[in-house]
């Protein structure tokens, strides 16, 4: 028998120029678990707004449409971006199965909001019709012992009902499911600075992740790219934490707001059906993005630019639609800061992202051959492969400075490609 559900929620945004403001009103449903439609529209306070603007540029224009989206195996961007992804989800299933003796529908997002916490990425947030939005910043870093513990678990394929407790998936669930990607992470505040904690798994990470990515965060800025700075913390249960500050946070005296990020993903999504796009995805189509969307087209295209050389330099292949973001900075949307700049050890593999008819983009030292680069000038594109090469070069000098092990570091040396 085909079970139907449907579900309203009230959309909130807290941004330093609007406040906290119910945004919008959305209603989903679903058969059998599966979304099938998701109705939106905005409020009349927040179109009125003079700081208003468009949630999803793409999909949801600013207007006093009521929109009816399909869905036909996908998810609309403005749900699929606060939703968790792969390791968010695997949190949620845990604390519903221990907490409250029951599986969870991964497939369904009605499932998923009745169990996710407040503390979330970016400035959206997503309460049943009547409850007001609690933007909290995750855990204290006082229990970070305990969450990094809880995380291990959840992330080892033993069994570990035995040495979890209830507590602890408490403090993962408000932390863990608020950020996407597959590691065990959570966020944090110390003294109310709001952190990303990546944690550095037990026996799955080919080198010392927290600090090689500290490394690659540093050499990245050398290179030009803006990034937000990491801070390698040891001794959390005897293993290194990576804590990045985050960039979606902004704070005002004692005042914390936030900025709404969508990510590539979202603005790629096959209108008709809500599907991820799939297929072939090219830094091409990040820069058609920047064109249409950006209020600084040229300082994204050249920011993009670096970081499609400062991918292919470090040898990261997992530079796919969801590790790319536009940010709204009040003004208006521009490309967000790069993150997830990892290396891969495995030479050979291609990049998720290619560049025009080639599945991995240029070395720096290859630009020469193509010219103009995103429609940027031959100098300007010159200058930046340049910089990206000097910040290379200097891997040695970032790899000491974040203690980098001499064999983390001469694996990494291997793969680089300038």
């Amino acid at each position: 028998m085909t079970k139907t559900s449907k579900q309203r929620y009230d959309l909130y945004l807290n941004t330093q120029n609007t406040g906290i403001i119910k945004a919008a009103e959305a209603v989903l449903l679903e058969s059998s678990g599966h979304l099938t439609n998701m109705g939106f529209r905005y409020t009349e306070a927040y179109r009125g707004h003079p700081a208003a603007f468009a949630l999803d540029p793409v999909q949801l224009p600013l207007t006093t449409n009521e929109f009816n989206l399909q869905c036909a195996g996908g998810m609309p961007g403005i749900l699929d971006d606060y939703l968790p992804d792969a390791w968010g989800r695997k949190v949620l299933a845990q604390l519903a199965f221990y907490r409250d003796q029951r599986k969870l529908d991964t497939h369904s997002a009605i499932d998923m909001l009745s169990l996710l916490s407040n503390s979330r990425i970016g400035a959206i947030q997503w309460t049943l019709p009547g409850e007001d939005p609690d933007y909290t910043m995750g855990c204290d870093i006082q229990f970070i012992n305990r969450a990094e513990q809880a995380a291990q678990f959840i992330d080892s394929t033993d069994s570990f009902s035995e040495h979890i407790d209830e507590v602890s998936l408490l403090y993962l669930s408000n932390a863990g499911t608020g950020v996407g990607g597959a590691r065990p992470k959570a966020l944090i505040h110390d003294n109310n600075t709001p952190y990303l904690a990546k944690f550095n798994r037990r026996s799955l990470d080919p080198y010392n992740n927290a600090r090689v990515e500290q490394a690659c965060l540093q050499m990245a800025e050398g290179a030009g790219l803006k990034v937000s700075q990491g801070i390698t913390r040891s001794g959390v249960n005897g293993r290194d934490m990576l804590l990045i500050e985050r960039f979606d946070v902004l704070q005002t005296k004692s005042l914390l707001t936030r900025q709404h990020l969508i990510t590539i993903n979202t603005l790629l999504k096959n209108p008709d059906t809500q599907r991820d796009r799939g297929g072939v995805f090219r830094y091409d189509d990040i820069a058609d993005i920047i064109r249409y969307y950006s209020i600084d087209v040229e300082a994204d295209l050249s920011q993009l630019l670096r970081m499609m050389l400062f991918n292919r330099a470090i040898n990261n292949t997992d530079d796919h639609e969801r590790n790319f973001s536009l940010i709204h900075n009040g003004e208006g949307y521009c490309l967000a800061p790069a993150y997830d700049l990892v290396p891969s050890l495995v030479m050979g593999a291609y990049s998720v992202a290619g560049y025009q008819y080639s599945p991995v983009p240029p070395r720096p030292s290859e630009v020469s051959n193509h010219g103009k680069i995103f429609g940027l000038p031959k100098t300007g594109v010159k200058n930046i492969a340049d910089e990206v090469i000097s910040a290379i070069e200097q891997w040695h000098k970032w790899a000491q400075q974040c203690n980098v092990s001499d064999k983390d570091f001469e694996n990494v040396s291997k793969v680089l490609q300038i």
